[in-house]
């Protein structure tokens, strides 16, 4: 294969079998449609000379056996590749063998409006097992390196010395590992599907947008007039539909999964047969060394699957890494997790099947030494789901002990007394000096006078005191009949009559007893006072609280809400004696005779904004009660306004012409 022309085009001398296949000597190869001319040969996908070379890879390059060399000979690597720590080597025998890769070679053909092809190759082992290799321009080991390197597998020869062909593989195990690595072709053109059917949407859209939008316009062309039935009308609908039907099935996507060639490497590889004896068992050992890449094939870890270097034989006789080997802390065998060590859920120390104890409550395996038998369902069950008895202190399930109601501890069943007062379980009972009754410490109290233990049903709450007697210690109040504790005698504060908690009244203000004779009931809010604490309404003569007194402005008493009213000038409040029945409050009554003159910069409310704002614009007077200071305010213009205030706080403003009388203008 020579270049001839200063251009990119190949003149290639062929060989007698291929000028007898091409049908020439010599060809002139261009790769750009641009170049193709009658004396040149183009080679692209779907031209002549391509399906030629095809046609005739197809009938020469069908399988392909190699023979890859010995570039790492010697065995110091594979007799150092493992390093046993438990056990010894008993026997030992290198022998030479062979492996074989198989590369099957697929073309795949994807169809649909245009024509896709490729390659795709795919390296399997004996065992049917994928073998990734690096790809072209990456570093590692490459499908051309093994091509490259590969030579021809050498006839054998019989007793005679004819040679006979190399021998495949058994047919059906060619078609098993065929078949599997079908399967990774199918998934690799599966992947490829997705990104061709995004390419081949956009396409399909804008045919058909242009086919829709063609026929709608002939369709709009044609007038009523012309087609009164509407059959050129649905002839068009119709061939549109089938246009469309005929584009989608040119746009579908087909792919062709073909088995184009494949071929068989024969990879040579040296072989340590290891027997290994911890004196108890004795455990075969394969260790393999490809002579080609030099790379050790270790057996792996029967527990993690990873390549053992140094190993452990566990009790079973399987290969472990030192990381997943396990001891059993009871026989001190090594065991893996695979062949069952359990931790204990009580010590946490790890113990084989052998040495350790199913319980049956919670489905672990605890140790001989945390775990029993229940003396109740006479099952194994580990520690952590036992409880002693905080009573007797005997180990059983939890779930057959009960909650002590008083303590909140578990107790067993033989130990547990209902209480019949509030029907719990518990183990700390006392019994009733008066019935006999055994009731729990909860229940049970001790009376007040006599410290003798009495059951709820038969003892007395006082609630003068909120304290517990017994019957022998009960007298009657003289006021009401009601028993009560002989200790406990109250008296009315006021009269010092005897009076118990169910018929004495407590002041809610001192706390006091009074009997219901001396009891006064506030008139706002109906709470219990004695005569001490009561406000009496200077007016109705009526019981106020502290809470409901209201201090009248203008003459300081005391008054209840009955007895109020409103200023209809000031709006504030005021007992009903200090308004009159022009509505008016005494302060306000008394316009302008007690009135005099105020310089509002100096009083308190000259700060409040909705004062200092305006205060210069009047001539204020005022005049002062009790509690309020009302300040009455006039402009030249014939405006007025009235302001409340309680010391420097403003309580009220109003503005208006309707203070004139007051001012004495009318």
């Amino acid at each position: 294969m020579t270049p001839r022309d200063a251009d990119e085009s190949l003149w290639v001398d062929l060989p007698d079998d291929l000028a007898a296949h091409f049908g020439k000597p010599a060809l002139h190869l261009v790769f750009q449609n641009s170049e193709s001319t009658s004396q040149t040969d183009l080679v692209a996908y779907g031209s002549r000379l391509f399906d030629q070379m095809m046609d005739f890879l197809d009938r020469q390059g069908g399988v392909t056996l190699l023979q890859l060399p010995k570039r790492h000979p010697g065995a110091d690597q594979l007799l150092r590749a493992l390093q046993p720590r438990n056990a010894a080597v008993s026997g030992l025998k290198l022998e030479e063998d062979e492996q074989l890769l198989f590369v099957f070679n697929w073309h795949i053909t994807y169809r649909s409006d245009d024509k896709r092809e490729e390659l795709y190759t795919v390296v399997l082992d004996s065992d049917g097992n994928r073998q990734l290799l690096a790809e072209q321009g990456e570093t590692g080991l490459t499908l051309n390196n093994l091509f490259d390197d590969g030579a021809p597998l050498q006839p054998e020869k019989e007793a005679e010395g004819a040679p006979l062909p190399p021998r495949l593989p058994p047919m059906t195990h060619l078609a098993r590992l065929a078949e599997s690595a079908r399967k990774y072709a199918l998934y690799h053109a599966d992947l490829r599907c997705v990104a061709f059917e995004s390419e081949i949407l956009p396409r399909l859209h804008k045919v058909l947008s242009r086919l829709t939008s063609y026929y709608e316009q002939q369709i709009g062309e044609v007038y009523d007039s012309h087609d009164p039935q509407g059959e050129k009308r649905q002839i068009l609908q119709e061939d549109l539909r089938r246009k469309i039907a005929e584009e989608i099935e040119n746009h579908r996507l087909r792919v062709q999964v073909r088995l184009f060639s494949y071929a068989i490497l024969h990879l040579p590889v040296a072989v340590a047969n290891i027997n290994l004896s911890d004196g108890k068992r004795n455990v075969a050992v394969r260790v393999t060394r490809n002579l080609y890449t030099g790379t050790l094939d270790r057996p792996v870890c029967h527990a993690c699957g990873e390549p053992l270097s140094a190993l452990v034989l566990d009790r079973a006789g399987h290969l472990l890494c030192e990381t997943c080997q396990r001891q059993c802390a009871e026989c001190r065998e090594i065991l893996c997790e695979r062949c069952g060590i359990y931790g204990c859920p009580v010590c946490g120390e790890q113990h084989c099947e052998t040495c350790s104890v199913y319980c049956w409550s919670c489905g672990q395996r605890a140790c001989a030494e945390h775990s029993s038998r229940c003396p109740i369902c006479a099952d194994d069950v580990c520690h952590t789901c036992q409880e002693s008895c905080a009573s007797c202190g005997v180990r059983q399930c939890r779930t057959h002990l009960r909650v002590d109601g008083v303590t909140g501890d578990l107790i067993c069943r033989q130990c547990a007394v209902r209480c019949p007062n509030c029907h719990q379980d518990s183990s700390h009972l006392a019994t009733c000096s008066t019935s006999g009754q055994r009731f729990c410490t909860d229940c049970i109290v001790a009376c007040a006078h006599c410290q003798r233990l009495v059951g709820p049903a038969f003892a007395t709450i006082d609630p003068a005191d909120g304290l517990a007697y017994c019957s022998d210690c009960l007298t009657g109040c003289p006021g009401c009949g009601q028993p009560v504790g002989k200790e406990n005698e109250p008296r009315c504060q006021t009269c010092g009559e005897r009076c118990c908690g169910h018929c004495a009244l407590a002041c809610q203000s001192c706390g006091g007893l009074v009997c219901q004779t001396h009891a006064l009931h506030c008139r706002g809010c109906g709470a219990v006072l004695c005569q001490d604490h009561a406000v009496i309404c200077e007016l109705g003569k009526e019981a106020l609280c502290p809470a409901c007194d209201s201090r009248c402005p203008g003459c300081g008493f005391s008054h209840c809400a009955d007895h109020t009213a409103a200023c209809s000038l000031c709006l504030q409040l005021y007992c009903t004696a200090c308004v009159g029945e022009d509505g008016l409050c005494e302060t306000c009554r008394e316009f302008p005779a007690r009135y005099r003159e105020i310089v509002m910069p100096d009083e308190p409310i000259a700060a409040d904004p909705r004062i200092a704002n305006s205060m210069h614009k009047y001539r204020w007077i005022g005049h002062s009660n009790q509690r309020y200071t009302v300040y009455l305010g006039g402009s030249s213009w014939g405006n007025q306004v009235l302001v409340v205030a309680e010391g420097p706080v403003v309580r009220h403003v109003r503005r208006g012409i309707f203070f004139n009388r007051l001012l004495g203008e009318e």
